[in-house]
C-alpha cells in the first residue's frame, strides 16, 4: 500500500490534474491622462514633482535632492533645480506636458548655459525621435561632468481598480552612455592619487550605507559621502577633513533663514540630543560666515592615506551616523521649517 501511494504521488505531480486557487488575480495598466492627475503642469505637477525627490532618484539611478522651482535664470524661470546629493553638484529639470518641442529644447540649454549642472534632466509626454538623438549628442560630445536625461510621464491605474487609484509613471527614454563619459572620467581621476583614495575608500563604504537604505547613490572620489534625509535641504553627511572624520545632519537650503532655524529647533533640545547619541560630543555650528549650518561629530587624527585605519573609520562613520538618526529621531525628527515665501505660495494653490 505504502509503495501504491507512492508511485499515485509522483504521478500526481508529474501530471497534475487538480489546480490550486489562484494565489494572486493578475490584471492590467491601463493609462489615464496626466492633466486628470495635474491639471497643469506648472501649478500641479511641478510642485508635485519637487516633494518627490525619491520617485525622480529611483528613475535616474542616482540620488537627488529638489531644492526650489521657478528658479531664475536671467529673465526666464527654470522649472526645479536641485543637486545631486552624494556629490553636491547641481540638477537642474524642465518639465512639459504633451510632446517635446524645440521651444523647450532651447529653454533646456538656456537654463543649462545659466546655473552649470552636471545633471540636466527633461521631462515630458512623449519624446520625438529628433529630440532623443539631441540629447544622445549633447551625451556625446558635452563635458564628460555633464550628463543629459530624457524621462517620459504618465500617469497608470489598474483595470478593475477603484476609482481615483492612480500611480505616477516615470520612463527612463535617454540616459549618457556611461562607458563613454565614465572612461573619460575616470582617466582624469587616475592622475589624481588622492581622488583614487576617496573612490577606494568609499567603495567599501557603500554597500554599508545602501544596505541600512540610505542611499541609491554610487560611490565618489570626493572627500565627503552625502545622503538624503527626505527633507528638502537637509543631507545626512560624513567625510574625511583636515582634523580628521565628521559625521553630520546638514542644513543646505537655499534660503539660509530656514536653515538656521530649523538648526534651531534641535540646538534648543542640545542635552536631549547628547544624551540619546551617547558615546562623543555632538558640536552645534551655526556657521555665522556661511549659509549653512551643522550639528557633527568627530574623530581626529585619521588621514585617507592612511589605509590601515580604513576599518576603524568606516565602523566610526556608520556607528555616529547610526546613532545621530536615532537621536534626532528621537526629539521629534528633522525640523520641517519652510520659508515664509515658500508658505505664503502654497496658501495661494491651496
Amino acid at each position: 500500500m505504502a509503495e501504491e501511494g507512492a508511485n499515485t504521488a509522483e504521478e500526481e505531480a508529474l501530471n497534475p490534474t487538480v489546480a490550486e486557487p489562484p494565489l494572486v488575480q493578475l490584471t492590467r495598466l491601463s493609462p489615464v491622462a496626466v492633466t486628470s492627475v495635474w491639471p497643469t503642469e506648472p501649478h500641479h505637477f511641478t510642485p508635485w514633482l519637487l516633494a518627490s525627490s525619491d520617485l525622480l532618484s529611483e528613475v535616474l539611478g542616482i540620488e537627488v535632492d529638489l531644492e526650489a522651482r521657478e528658479h531664475k535664470v536671467g529673465k526666464f524661470s527654470l522649472d526645479l533645480i536641485g543637486r545631486e546629493v552624494t556629490t553636491g553638484t547641481r540638477v537642474i529639470v524642465e518639465n512639459q506636458f504633451g510632446s517635446t518641442d524645440h521651444t523647450h529644447l532651447g529653454q533646456l540649454l538656456t537654463y543649462a548655459g545659466g546655473t552649470e549642472p552636471s545633471t540636466v534632466v527633461w521631462i515630458a509626454e512623449y519624446f520625438r525621435d529628433e529630440h532623443r538623438a539631441a540629447l544622445d549628442w549633447l551625451n556625446e560630445n558635452t563635458n564628460e561632468d555633464v550628463r543629459f536625461f530624457g524621462v517620459r510621464l504618465a500617469a497608470v491605474t489598474m483595470k478593475g481598480a477603484p476609482a481615483g487609484l492612480i500611480a505616477p509613471f516615470l520612463e527612463l527614454v535617454v540616459q549618457p552612455n556611461d562607458y563613454v563619459k565614465g572612461a573619460a572620467v575616470a582617466d582624469s581621476a587616475a592622475g589624481n592619487a588622492r581622488a583614487q583614495l576617496y573612490g577606494q575608500f568609499w567603495s567599501t563604504v557603500g554597500p554599508l550605507l545602501k544596505a541600512r537604505g540610505w542611499t541609491i547613490g554610487t560611490g565618489t572620489t570626493q572627500n565627503w559621502w552625502s545622503m538624503s534625509s527626505g527633507v528638502s535641504g537637509v543631507t545626512w553627511s560624513i567625510s574625511y577633513a583636515m582634523f580628521g572624520c565628521r559625521s553630520e545632519i546638514y542644513f543646505e537650503h537655499p534660503d539660509a533663514a530656514v536653515n538656521l532655524a530649523r538648526w534651531r529647533v534641535l540646538a534648543d533640545r542640545r542635552d536631549e540630543l547628547q544624551d540619546a547619541f551617547g558615546e562623543g560630543e555632538l558640536l552645534f555650528d551655526d556657521l555665522p560666515n556661511n549659509k549653512g549650518c551643522r550639528i557633527e561629530t568627530r574623530l581626529l587624527g585619521p588621514k585617507i592615506g592612511d589605509q590601515s585605519n580604513w576599518g576603524t573609520v568606516r565602523d566610526w562613520m556608520i556607528s555616529t551616523q547610526e546613532r545621530l538618526r536615532a537621536a534626532v529621531a528621537a526629539v521629534g525628527g528633522i525640523p520641517s521649517v519652510v520659508s515664509a515665501a515658500v508658505e505664503a505660495d502654497a496658501s495661494s494653490m491651496a
